[in-house]
């Protein structure tokens, strides 16, 4: 996988949602104090969890998104060059594009938002089924995939694998998935896999 843009709202000098575009950047050159250093950093907040050189704190929120009532930060990476398979249920070969993962530019993009400089929610931006029938998909679990298998009567080759009836599942509505760009909250129930 390769990092292509990094985005930033609410962390320290950046309020408004702020994209940088990394691609092929080897050096940051800029006047002091103009916030190089604070996307390095967020950058090892994203990665390490908190676990490496910079520690997230309640004086990381942007003063005047904080004077707003507004105590979330948003720190997102957008992929390029993903792996042709994943694995998201235990063993079962899939992919992000088959999962409907992959935003409207065809990249993985991953949202971490840290409410009150807490622990990080990890959300997925993407262009994903909406339509009733089939839209929180990744959120069921397997008793779920084979009753709307069985209440609309589709075909499926693999009842056991959970990736298989997905896939199923939205074939069977392909002409009507009303495919929009939303976020994936990957802390809810099966979704955690992700």
């Amino acid at each position: 996988m390769k990092l292509v843009k990094l985005k930033i709202k609410n962390f320290r000098r950046y309020k408004e949602e702020v994209t940088i575009n990394i691609e092929d950047l080897t050096a940051f050159v800029g006047k002091n104090d103009i916030g190089k250093s604070t996307i390095l950093e967020a950058l090892d907040i994203f990665f390490n969890d908190g676990k490496g050189v910079v520690k997230l704190d309640k004086d990381d929120i942007n003063k005047a998104a904080l004077a707003e009532g507004d105590k979330d930060i948003y720190i997102t990476a957008i992929f390029s060059e993903l792996p042709a398979n994943i694995i998201i249920d235990s063993s079962n070969e899939t992919s992000f594009n088959v999962e409907y993962l992959l935003n409207s530019e065809g990249c993985l993009e991953i949202i971490k938002k840290y409410s009150n400089a807490g622990s990080a929610k990890v959300f997925i931006r993407a262009n994903h089924p909406t339509n009733p029938n089939c839209a929180d998909l990744l959120l069921k679990k397997q008793t779920d995939y084979r009753k709307i298998i069985q209440t609309n009567s589709i075909e499926c080759e693999n009842q056991t694998l959970n990736a298989s009836m997905r896939c199923a599942i939205w074939n069977h509505f392909r002409d009507d998935l009303l495919l929009q760009e939303i976020e994936i909250d990957t802390s809810k129930e099966d979704a955690k896999n992700i």
